[in-house]
This record gives structure tokens, C-alpha cells and sequence, in this order.
């Protein structure tokens, strides 16, 4: 049988000593700083039981093993206080012996080498007594203790080997875990920066943003005690599900951006081919606008219809996200360009046809259809634009109840051609506003009679003090310091004064 406390063979114990000290020397070398820590104080209690058995060949594995955890304990128990620090302050090179700082998981892994320590004298221990008895009577068998020795010289290496191969094989496979996590964080930033207010759920960007915030947490994990191998995969697979999910929100986003602004152009285009065919009209008729801005127009308008045209709902769908995201900007910027060339081309067209500024040109001034319309229940021979009536009505009730009759209704709503025969282009009559430029063409003013008394009557005050009660009032131009004094001119609220 072998004993336990059978005489260790210095030798061995100097080769211990040496692959020990290499194999500390080479993890600090070439190991990442978070695994050669945990293995450089495995490796230094080892060391010590090396030495003890070193000094004492014949001291018991346990005794031994004590001793150097003994020992490793208090040394790194000796930085709760102060001399460590003032004798490493004097003696720099003594931080190989005693460290620097306190760490409590160093005990830990001193406990474990001082274990392994322990575990491999045994196996390095003294001979078996038959061998003993063998070299003293057989001279040939000396080969067989020699063996016996070799083998204890490398069972103890190999171990060592594996335990240094294991703790390389982790830290490598730590490293490149850690090395492709922080790729991935690193994309996974830009991903969360790049999709502010392109998203069409924010809860997607709250989870890639707790993703980050947790890969981070495990990229920050001290190797093999905070972070074991496979876990920055998985953090690394969580970020790619909530990167794919923020990359699936912005498509679904700029596609939905995409086909509103579609549905918003229609309207935009009928306007703007509506208005290019009442300029052109005008300008058959000798009263055209500003011709470049009827250009800008149909070129504003020609390029948008392309871009809708070259980018349908199918032609979206197959579109990578960011020419996509790009498509949608562009046509919105296609539909506004068109609605601001419009809004030129009116302002063009109403400063060639209105003559005064509170006069504002609409196309369709004169040129309502008649369903948009409504008689006047006690003038039926003039009307107003539908959704006004009610109010007027209204107005008139309260009239009655004032003064016991009716509003007197002289002229409502009135089409183009009415309109140019109350004005003349050549006589203009002062108190009609050119075709086109009136809001009689909007159904949205009627002539009153004020009674003879006019600005000073009682009529016209109780108008300006109820009229606008229900929707109707009398504008600032027609006021008696206004441009053109007309008691008798009123408008509804809802009559346009600008585009």
C-alpha cells in the first residue's frame, strides 16, 4: 500500500515548483485578465503546498495542503490592513508574493488549490513497500520503481496540462462569447438610435433597449464567476430577436407611412390639376397667372405622379428598409412640393384677377354644383351653400321675434356668369367683386336689407350684436371705416379668407 505520507521526492517537487510558476506566468500573458486571476490563485496555492513538501518531503499531504491554504489566507486577510500596502510601497516587487488587494473570492479559489495540491501529492507520494522490497533483492527490478517514478513525474504534469488547457479552452471561448456580444450590442445601438420615430410600436424599442442594457450587464461579469460560457450567447440571441423585431417595426411603419401619404396625394392631385385648368381658362380669357408658377406646378405635379406611379403597394414590399424608409420621405416631399406649387399658383392667379387685397380667388367661386346648395326657405330664388342654411335660419327666427318680419334677402349665392354680369372688366363696378374673387361664388354671403337707416339703424346694430351668434358676421372691409362700406354684406364664419 502507498502512504499517505510517504516521502515526496524533492525532485518532483522542483518540477511542480517550475510548470506551476510557468504556467501562472503564462496565463497572465496570454489569458484574459478575468480568468487568469481566478487561475493564477489556484495555481499559487498549489505552488505553496509544492513548496512546503519542497522544505518537507515528508510532511503529510494534509498537513501540507493546511499549510498553504493556511498560509494563502492570511496573506490575502493581511490587505484588510495597512502593511501590505507599506511594504509594497517600499518593496514593489513583493505584489508576486502577496498581491495587492482583497478580494473575497480569492479564498475560494486558494481552497480549491490547495485542494488540487493536496490531490496530486498523493498521487506523486512514495513507493508501494513491495517495490521497496524488490530494489533491495532484485538489482533488475530498479527498472520498475523507475517507471513508477517517470509515471509520477507525469500524472501530476498532466494534470496540470489539462486543469491549464481547461482554464485556456474556457477563457478562449469566454473571449470570442464576449468579443461577438459586444458586435452585436454595438449594432444593436445603432439599430435603436437609427429608429427613433420610425417605429410603428415604441414598445419594440423599449425591449431592444433592455436587451442592450442586459448584454451589457453580462459583458461587465467577471468570466466563470458571473459569466459562464453560453451566456453571452444568449444575450447575444435576445438582442437579435429584439433587433429583428425593431427592424420589422420600422418596415411595417414606413410601409403604412407610405401608403397614407398615397391616399393624401389624390386629393392634393385633384386640386392642383383642378386649379391648372381654371388658370388656363383664365388665360384663354386674356387674365392669366404669373406663367411660372403654372409651370412650377406641372412639374411639381408630374414628378410626384411618377414617383406614385414607379412606387406602387407591390413595388414596396420588396424594397429593402432603408430605400423603403427613403421612398416614403420622398413622397411626401413629392406631395408637398405639389401642394405649395398649388398654393403658389393660386396666390399667382388671385393677384392677377383680384384687385384688392381682401379679395381671394377660388377656383370654384361661381362654380358650385347644385347639390351643394340650399334655398333660402323665404327667398327661395337665392341660396347659400347647404351647411350654412341652418344658421341662417336660426338667424332669421331670432330676427323675427325682433323686429316681426323676415331678414330681407336681396342677392345669396351667385354662379360665374351672375357674377360677371354685376361686373364689367372694362367699367369694373366698385361695389362687385370679379368673377372668381367674390364670396357670393362660395355660397357663403348674402346682401341684407338694413332698412333706410343703414350703419345707424337699429337692424344693423342688432345684427352685430347677435348675427354672430349663429355663424354669420359682418366682415372688416365692409365696416363704415372699411374699404368698401356695406351695411348690407354678411358672411358666414367658415368663409375662407386666405389659402
Amino acid at each position: 500500500m502507498t502512504s499517505p505520507d510517504a516521502r515526496v521526492p524533492r525532485a518532483a517537487s522542483a518540477v511542480l515548483v517550475v510548470v506551476t510558476v510557468l504556467a501562472g506566468l503564462g496565463g497572465r500573458r496570454w489569458l484574459p485578465a478575468d480568468v487568469a486571476g481566478p487561475l493564477g490563485d489556484v495555481l499559487y496555492a498549489m505552488l505553496v503546498v509544492w513548496l512546503v513538501v519542497l522544505v518537507f518531503p515528508r510532511a503529510p499531504r494534509g498537513l501540507a495542503s493546511a499549510t498553504a491554504l493556511a498560509l494563502c489566507t492570511a496573506i490575502e486577510l493581511s490587505h484588510l490592513t495597512e502593511w501590505p500596502a507599506a511594504l509594497l510601497e517600499r518593496l514593489p516587487a513583493a505584489r508576486f508574493v502577496l498581491g495587492t488587494t482583497f478580494g473575497a473570492a480569492d479564498l475560494a479559489w486558494y481552497a480549491l488549490g490547495a485542494f488540487l495540491g493536496g490531490a496530486l501529492l498523493v498521487v506523486v507520494g512514495g513507493r508501494p513497500e513491495a517495490v521497496d522490497e524488490a530494489l533491495r533483492h532484485v538489482r533488475a527490478a530498479r527498472a520498475r520503481p523507475a517507471g513508477r517514478r517517470v509515471t509520477a513525474f507525469l500524472v501530476p504534469l498532466t494534470l496540470l496540462g489539462v486543469v491549464a488547457a481547461v482554464g485556456i479552452g474556457v477563457g478562449r471561448s469566454l473571449s470570442i462569447e464576449a468579443d461577438e456580444l459586444a458586435a452585436q450590442v454595438e449594432v444593436a445601438q445603432a439599430e435603436l438610435d437609427g429608429s427613433a420615430d420610425k417605429v410603428a410600436d415604441d414598445d419594440v424599442r423599449s425591449a431592444l433597449s433592455t436587451a442592450i442594457d442586459d448584454a451589457g450587464t453580462v459583458l461587465e461579469g467577471r468570466p466563470v464567476l458571473d459569466r459562464r460560457p453560453g451566456d453571452a450567447t444568449d444575450a447575444g440571441e435576445r438582442l437579435e430577436r429584439a433587433v429583428t423585431a425593431v427592424h420589422d417595426s420600422r418596415r411595417t411603419f414606413a410601409t403604412t407611412a407610405a401608403a397614407e401619404v398615397r391616399e393624401t396625394f389624390a386629393p392634393v392631385q385633384r386640386k392642383a390639376e383642378r386649379i391648372l385648368t381654371a388658370t388656363d381658362e383664365l388665360a384663354d380669357a386674356g387674365q392669366a397667372a404669373d406663367e411660372s408658377a403654372r409651370a412650377a406646378l406641372r412639374d411639381a405635379l408630374d414628378a410626384a405622379t411618377a414617383a406614385h406611379t414607379t412606387t406602387g403597394p407591390d413595388q414596396l414590399t420588396e424594397l429593402p428598409l432603408a430605400e423603403l424608409e427613403s421612398v416614403a420621405g420622398d413622397l411626401t416631399t413629392r406631395r408637398d412640393d405639389v401642394d405649395l406649387a398649388t398654393h403658389d399658383l393660386m396666390s399667382a392667379q388671385d393677384a392677377a384677377v383680384c384687385p384688392e387685397p381682401d379679395q381671394v380667388w377660388f377656383p370654384q367661386a361661381g362654380k358650385l354644383a347644385a347639390k351643394r346648395l340650399a334655398p333660402i326657405p323665404w327667398a327661395p330664388q337665392h341660396s347659400v351653400r347647404a351647411d350654412l342654411l341652418e344658421g341662417l335660419v336660426a338667424l332669421d327666427e331670432a330676427y323675427q321675434a325682433e323686429f316681426g318680419e323676415h331678414l330681407t334677402v336681396n342677392s345669396g349665392y351667385r354662379s360665374y356668369d351672375d357674377q360677371l354680369a354685376v361686373y364689367n372688366p372694362d367699367q369694373p363696378n366698385p361695389l362687385a367683386a370679379p368673377p372668381g374673387c367674390s364670396n357670393h361664388g362660395l355660397g357663403t354671403a348674402v346682401d341684407l336689407s338694413m332698412g333706410p337707416e343703414s350703419f345707424d339703424g337699429a337692424r344693423y346694430a342688432w345684427m352685430k350684436e347677435h348675427a354672430e351668434e349663429y355663424g354669420w358676421t359682418h366682415p372688416a372691409w365692409a365696416e363704415p371705416d372699411g374699404r368698401l362700406p356695406e351695411p348690407w354684406h354678411w358672411e358666414s364664419v367658415e368663409t375662407p379668407l386666405g389659402y
